[in-house]
């Protein structure tokens, strides 16, 4: 039997689909099927140092001992510390939904710094100094606003306008862009702030960027709906591992390692993270269970992720390079989703992002 090109498309879903609903029946399996992965009960842990990098707890950012009082008309989406303070992210839940992007200091004084009905991407430069925010512009998103902001003055550096970009990576002269044409000719690009003009550094569009460890991740649609290719960013056509299984999220700070977990995987959080040589993508170590798609290095030898028990119970977790855990928090009771697909619901916390 002869297939078409979008038949043989429609197979591979279906056939990703039993994939899911397999994987689901094996999560829903008893724990006591010894072929099955040890899974993560933060309850079960014993209890560890606090984290060692800031994070959101409920309206409380916590930095070592320092407690800053963080938004509190919406709900906290994402955390990162910067030259001077905090960025927060949050939307709120009423009839018009508004994501907020906001500056905190130290004292907890608190700058607006972007808006929008629609969505906040942020990049943020490894000193810190600088972040890029992009906000799509009109009814149908095709267009974005790309700005470029110190968050510790609110000085806005550069702004651009730009059709199906959306944003990559940031340092404190430089934008990293993935940008199409009439949605097809993805090119990745960079703007120069200080000149204003962009330059193509390689025909694919990257989803994700370390510019520190020169390192970056093209999408390779073609291969697969979920295929990636990892490669320097110095030398964006050299391949140093693709996959169309896992996907690579956040190299260590010494860039030796990375974290992964699944390319695609239908719920609200991810039954594993693997943690994996930052060069060759060689599996090292695997954390399963209820987890977070948020998963961060709290050092060169430590992870922090959040975790749900199968009774409901649910913490920030630090696992070691062996996948070895501890509890990082306390324990909240959080009920487990009411529709099993969903399948993990977050402590109220919110991890800083590098």
């Amino acid at each position: 039997m002869a297939f078409t090109p979008g038949g043989l498309r429609r197979l591979r879903r279906l056939a990703l689909a039993a994939a899911l609903v397999t994987i689901a029946s094996m999560l829903a399996a008893p724990a006591a099927q010894t072929s099955s992965p040890v899974r993560l009960d933060p309850a079960a842990l014993d209890r560890g140092a606090d984290p060692a990098i800031a994070h959101l707890v409920r309206d409380t950012i916590r930095d070592g001992d320092l407690r800053v009082p963080a938004t509190v008309r919406g709900r906290h989406e994402a955390l990162w510390a910067v030259a001077g303070g905090y960025v927060v992210r949050d939307y709120n839940v009423g009839p018009r939904r508004l994501v907020r992007l906001t500056f905190i200091d130290p004292a907890g004084e608190r700058r607006t710094l972007a808006s929008s009905h629609d969505w906040i991407d942020v990049a943020v430069s490894d000193t810190g100094t600088v972040l890029a925010v992009r906000r799509p512009l009109g009814p149908t998103g095709l267009r974005s606003e790309i700005t470029v902001i110190a968050p510790a003055t609110g000085e806005v550096v550069a702004t651009k306008t730009l059709r199906l970009a959306t944003l990559v990576a940031v340092t404190d002269g430089r934008v990293l862009l993935a940008r199409r044409s009439h949605w097809h000719h993805p090119v990745t690009q960079w703007w120069s702030l200080a000149r204003d003009r962009m330059r193509t550094i390689h025909d694919q569009a990257a989803v994700r960027a370390d510019v520190a460890h020169d390192r970056i991740v093209f999408g390779t649609p073609g291969a697969g709906e979920f295929c990636t290719r990892v490669a320097p960013l110095s030398h964006p056509a050299r391949t140093l591992w693709r996959s169309c299984d896992t996907a690579v999220h956040a190299w260590s700070p010494d860039g030796t390692r990375a974290l992964a977990t699944w390319a695609y995987f239908d719920a609200a959080g991810t039954d594993r993270w693997w943690v994996v040589d930052g060069r060759t993508a060689t599996r090292q170590a695997q954390v399963t269970g209820r987890l977070d798609w948020t998963a961060v290095w709290e050092d060169d030898g430590h992870v922090l992720a959040l975790a749900q028990g199968d009774a409901g119970g649910a913490a920030i977790v630090r696992c070691d390079l062996t996948g070895a855990c501890e509890r990082a928090s306390r324990v909240w009771d959080v009920p487990l989703p009411s529709e099993p697909s969903l399948y993990y619901e977050p402590p109220p916390v919110v991890l800083a992002q590098r």
